[in-house]
């Protein structure tokens, strides 16, 4: 693990540093093709050059944000996504469970799809 994700995973409360590992796991699991690295001063997940997905959180919330860069063009039968992002889309992640785990993978699936 790169120095700098170290540093933001230690930077994160402990609640939402254990969310934001499993995301992380999860994402890295979808697909050899997913890398990952810190844009923006978050967790980003990155295929070549392409940025997927990404791990955020506010200070005050006691959630971390997945959000999905072309989540507007991914699947989402079970309505999933918040936000009005032209093209980005998050989900909110407050306990283990509410980590869709099978529609991460397939979100991820997809993404790497459109390239």
């Amino acid at each position: 693990m790169e120095p700098a994700i170290q540093r933001f995973l230690a930077a994160l409360p402990d609640h939402k540093r254990e969310l934001a590992m499993q995301v992380r796991d999860l994402m890295l699991a979808a697909s050899p093709a997913i890398t990952e690295g810190i844009k923006w001063r978050q967790l980003t997940f990155i295929s070549g050059k392409t940025n997927i997905a990404f791990v955020y959180t506010y200070a005050g919330v006691d959630y971390i944000n997945l959000g999905f860069m072309q989540a507007t063009a991914l699947s989402d039968p079970k309505k999933l996504f918040e936000g009005t992002g032209k093209g980005m889309r998050h989900i909110k992640i407050r306990t283990a469970k509410d980590i869709p785990a099978a529609q991460v993978r397939k979100w991820v699936k997809e993404a790497l799809a459109l390239g």
